[in-house]
């Protein structure tokens, strides 16, 4: 099917629209870095919009750009030999010098995110992001299996053994927690 150059734009903006949002918020929770996620989100788009018609579903446009932008975040990594926020020291004091105040929390939802993300952190980048797409994005699992190019089995897998690494992460960070206001 061929479209004016026009109407061809329209629709790619009107895809882009759609589905930045979600890609942008997938990234971000993986690599934990704005400004490497806008980076990854960009080329992402750009690969995709550039490859689209290797797109064999076209309902799955979103998915497949999560994963293209993903992908590209984590060779910007290597690349680049940056290093993802790990420890919660580190992110204080970035956000301290960015002159950025967090807001008080005032409501358990708050806290438990808060401990959420970063138990989240400190776990490695391929368990954080089928924890993020399964968890924090709500996809399901065949939606996974599309955007990791794997089978649902293979999700089911990696998913049962990232939560069992974030429950003794979490299980860690409590006990440590609990020495530390008793003074040890």
């Amino acid at each position: 099917m061929f479209f004016s150059k026009e109407r061809k734009n329209q629709i790619d903006d009107e895809l882009y629209e759609r589905c930045y949002h979600r890609v942008f918020t997938a990234v971000n929770l993986i690599v934990r870095d704005p400004e490497l996620t806008k980076d990854a989100v960009q080329e992402g788009f750009y690969k995709a919009f550039c490859n689209v018609q290797q797109l064999r579903e076209k309902n799955k446009f979103c998915a497949w750009v999560i994963r293209i932008a993903i992908n590209q975040a984590k060779n910007m990594l290597r690349k680049n030999s940056r290093q993802v926020l790990t420890n919660e020291v580190e992110l204080s004091r970035q956000i301290d010098t960015s002159g950025y105040n967090l807001p008080d929390p005032v409501s358990d939802s708050v806290l438990l995110k808060n401990e959420v993300t970063n138990v989240l952190a400190e776990l490695n980048p391929a368990d954080r992001e089928i924890l993020v797409l399964k968890y924090l994005l709500d996809y399901s699992t065949e939606e996974i299996a599309a955007i990791l190019e794997t089978s649902t089995q293979n999700v089911n897998q990696r998913l049962r053994r990232a939560r069992e690494k974030y429950r003794i992460k979490n299980t860690l960070n409590k006990s440590s927690e609990s020495l530390e206001r008793c003074g040890l």
